[in-house]
């Protein structure tokens, strides 16, 4: 029969290899939450959208810009999120980082679910895949001033 001191000693190893048994399975699953753990860990709002306009995701911040988990705006456009007017901004400053295929900087203004208003400078950039294939746009929007 095991000891506590056993049971105290081997559950944390048990937990360490059937982490690592799944990442054998599928190595791709711990880059994945490693990656989105790490955009969530920033203030900045991050999202990227595919070729389309379609949103692919962002972190933790772009869901409370947009005040509704990710699961519910992937596969979503601006114009599904937005004001038609706002939309059309973002979509302009898309498809001209897209043509010039630089990066790109524009300062707007974001309203949240509660009213609030933040000014931002938006940098927007090609989505690159790993061959080098444009994919669509990386966006981060850095808030420069808060309207009181």
């Amino acid at each position: 029969m095991i000891s506590r001191l056993g049971v105290v000693l081997l559950a944390p190893m048990f937990t360490l290899w059937c982490a690592y048994a799944l990442a054998e399975d599928n190595p791709m699953d711990i880059a994945s939450n490693t990656t989105q753990s790490v955009l969530d860990s920033m203030p900045d709002v991050i999202f990227y959208k595919d070729l389309t306009g379609i949103y692919r995701g962002g972190n933790s911040a772009w869901e409370k810009l947009l005040g509704k988990p990710r699961s519910e705006v992937i596969g979503k456009s601006d114009y599904d999120l937005f004001p038609h007017d706002v939309a059309t901004s973002f979509s302009m400053y898309d498809r001209e980082m897209l043509e010039s295929g630089t990066l790109r900087k524009n300062k707007e203004m974001l309203t949240y679910p509660d009213g609030h208003t933040v000014w931002v400078e938006t940098t927007k950039m090609p989505w690159l895949g790993r061959d080098g294939e444009l994919l669509g746009v990386l966006g981060i929007c850095r808030e420069i001033f808060v309207n009181e």
